[in-house]
């Protein structure tokens, strides 16, 4: 079963809950605001909510009857598909996600605070199926627009990384950071022409690929290594191997590659010469089925002095990420993560994305002890067709010598998140508090 598939199926049955607490929510509203017909309300939500999550059933079926032939297809290939099923299933999981983290804290105000305050209790339910439609009617049209900006649109993003007094003459190295390019039929070579373009008009002095040239199969692997061919820089291209290089055909990927000028490393370190300073450049391949033994990591660290030293992965894993730290690398490049494609929330107050779950770099620049952690949302798609406060990216890294970091420190988004919800947590029982006081005070004004 490919794995596309087996996500598809996971991910249906959390999603058919949601989406049943969703629409029951918002259909009951609509009964109560509206003088629409209810049986023909029920149906028409019926069937919408049977459309927008038929897509892992769809998918199965077509592998059972076709076999592998169906991947493709599923994968961006077909147009039809992805207009009839994939978008419908995606679009709707973000917003119904949406809705329900709100309508959940919504509920949980009602049971666990306002039933003690029965003023508030009897406006919020007299006021309720209002709200609700307010909230879909809001959120809605907010998670169409943030996924068509964030799918069909690429952001540049300048880090400024502060350089150890030593390394003055590095002053001014631009370093454009790219990742998961994956050419397919969704990111198509249109795309990528595009996507290289704006690096090259960035005049970075190194271009670093971290992996993923396409998402799957044979197609498309010349046609992106040929654009991939086209960046330009003053020390050229250095890419690390990326997952779907070994689920599509890494020798190919890496020969294709190679051909374009685009120098692939493996477990190894190259140095270059910059002016008076020397840049040495540890690459690692580091995916899901081909990770580097404890010896090969101790072998890249030798003869560290007088050098700046970045280490290039594909996958930000927390024990590259301290083992770089330990031995002294200045700057971890790494991708994979896609800025965690769906970053369900409101951006500056709360996100969360599955990708959190797997490392705690998910996009952004971190600073861990004295070296800095970049990790690029990059250009393409995997399990899922759309984007939602992940948006695609290339990274620009300038190495400065004066002034203070743009890097700051930042906690992983899991914890982040935690604190979040303590900090709301912590605002709701003191206003629960206030209020329990405040109508205690008045009972007892009014006895007196």
């Amino acid at each position: 079963m490919p794995w596309t598939l087996a996500f598809a199926l996971v991910v249906f049955f959390p999603i058919a809950a949601m989406n049943f607490y969703v629409w029951r929510k918002v259909f009951k509203a609509l009964c109560e605001l509206t003088t629409w017909d209810r049986r023909w309300l029920r149906n028409v939500s019926v069937g919408f909510h049977v459309w927008v999550t038929i897509l892992p059933f769809v998918y199965a079926i077509s592998y059972l009857i076709v076999g592998r032939r169906a991947i493709p297809a599923f994968a961006g290939d077909s147009l039809a598909i992805d207009l009839l099923f994939s978008y419908p299933f995606w679009i709707a999981l973000v917003i119904v996600a949406q809705l329900f983290m709100v309508f959940a804290l919504l509920d949980f105000i009602e049971f666990a605070i306002l039933r003690f305050v029965l003023t508030a209790q009897g406006w919020f339910r007299r006021n309720s199926s209002l709200i609700y439609v307010v909230l879909a009617v809001s959120i809605t049209p907010y998670s169409l627009v943030t996924i068509a900006r964030d799918t069909w649109s690429v952001r540049v993003v300048e880090h400024k990384v502060v350089l150890p007094p030593e390394f003055r003459s590095l002053h001014g190295f631009r370093i454009a950071q790219i990742s998961d390019v994956q050419e397919d039929g969704r990111t198509t070579p249109n795309d990528l022409r595009k996507y290289v373009a704006t690096v090259n008009s960035l005049r970075p002095d190194i271009v670093l690929f971290a992996g993923d040239l396409v998402t799957s199969g044979t197609r498309y692997i010349e046609s992106a290594a040929e654009i991939m061919g086209g960046l330009r820089s003053r020390f050229g291209t250095i890419a690390a191997v990326g997952d779907h290089e070994i689920f599509s055909d890494k020798p190919m990927v890496l020969d294709a590659l190679g051909r374009r000028g685009v120098k692939v490393v493996e477990d190894s370190t190259i140095v270059l010469n910059v002016d008076s300073a020397r840049v040495a450049i540890s690459v690692v391949t580091y995916t899901y089925l081909q990770r580097p033994r404890k010896r090969v990591l101790e072998r890249l660290t030798a003869g560290m002095d007088e050098t700046y030293w970045i280490f290039l992965v594909h996958q930000p894993a927390e024990e590259l990420v301290q083992f770089a730290r330990q031995n002294g690398y200045n700057l971890f490049v790494a991708g994979h993560t896609h800025g965690g494609g769906l970053a369900f929330g409101v951006p500056g107050l709360f996100l969360f994305a599955p990708a959190t779950l797997e490392s705690n770099y998910v996009s952004g620049l971190f600073q861990v002890g004295q070296m800095a952690v970049s990790v690029t949302n990059g250009l393409g798609l995997t399990l899922t067709p759309i984007r939602f406060n992940a948006p695609a990216e290339i990274t620009l890294l300038n190495l400065e010598q004066e002034g203070a970091a743009r890097v700051v420190t930042v906690y992983p988004r899991v914890l982040l998140c935690i604190q979040e919800r303590i900090f709301i947590t912590r605002v709701i029982i003191d206003t629960f508090v206030r209020t329990r006081l405040e109508a205690m005070s008045t009972i007892k004004t009014k006895r007196n």
